[in-house]
């Protein structure tokens, strides 16, 4: 739905598919559209757990038309097994204008380089390859730029203000995110909110979740089984005008469905 209170923009993803595990998001506000197919590749290993995003970001600005796309950077988890976990980001993300030609890299600094791997430095270039912006920064806290020549370095990003003060005990998430998962009224009977082993979990009953999870996955099974063929609901597959990548984008309908409370072709999931 609509979230007015955090900058009044609509939002909508579905797991487009189980093996292997493809996510699509789909963002709408008045004045920009945010859409990414989440799928990675992974490496596991007895010290660290390595994820790294092969689907890619897009957004796209109403007033101009200018149209931007990346990807996201590795991510590793340390000590998975024993000792503290922690995490680290690795790689380059080139971020491009599809309309101008610009691009803007940013470097992710690995922390086998320094004990200061949270920093990211990067560059923002015309299309003639020429650096115009300077960017540098903490992937934790902050990022600022400015322009070549110039003295003053000026805010991008900072740490949004409503980081739950027990942070470490939240998972580092905003008041936001941890509303993300709040009960709502109306929505799609196959909306993540209505899980129940999900439910269960956040209400405390650890047995509950367990048993509701095995009779989902049951029921998983079985929906495959008779529906091999099945098709995303609420996202087709298309070629990027600009990427000409192939990528699961969001064909419309589900707000429309949602204000008829008409959810009729939606499978019974849970």
């Amino acid at each position: 739905g609509i979230n007015a209170e955090y900058g009044g923009f609509a939002c909508i993803g579905e797991q487009v598919s189980h093996h292997p595990p493809v996510t699509c998001l789909h963002a709408e506000h008045e004045k920009w559209t945010f859409w990414q197919e989440y799928k990675m590749d992974s490496k596991f290993r007895p010290t660290f757990f390595k994820i790294i995003p092969t689907g890619s970001v897009h957004f796209k600005i109403r007033a101009t038309g200018e149209h931007f796309s990346w990807k996201k950077p590795t991510t590793t988890i340390h000590n998975i097994i024993l000792g503290q976990l922690w995490n680290d980001q690795e790689g380059t993300i080139t971020i491009t204008n599809h309309q101008t030609g610009d691009t803007g890299c940013l470097y992710f600094i690995p922390y086998k380089t320094t004990k200061h791997f949270t920093k990211i430095k990067g560059d923002v270039m015309d299309k003639d390859g020429v650096t115009r912006v300077q960017i540098k920064g903490d992937w934790t806290s902050n990022y600022t730029y400015r322009k070549v020549g110039e003295e003053a370095w000026n805010d991008v990003w900072n740490l949004p203000a409503d980081i739950l003060e027990d942070k470490k005990k939240y998972y580092g998430f905003s008041t936001f995110a941890i509303q993300l998962n709040e009960e709502e009224e109306g929505v799609a009977p196959t909306d993540s909110r209505n899980r129940p082993d999900q439910r269960c979990l956040e209400h405390g009953d650890v047995e509950g979740a367990a048993e509701e999870k095995l009779r989902l996955e049951e029921k998983q099974r079985a929906r495959r089984k008779a529906a091999k063929n099945a098709e995303p609901q609420w996202f087709t597959m298309q070629e990027d005008p600009d990427t000409h990548e192939q990528y699961h984008m969001y064909k419309g309908g589900y707000w429309r469905a949602k204000l008829k409370q008409d959810f009729s072709n939606s499978p019974d999931i849970f």
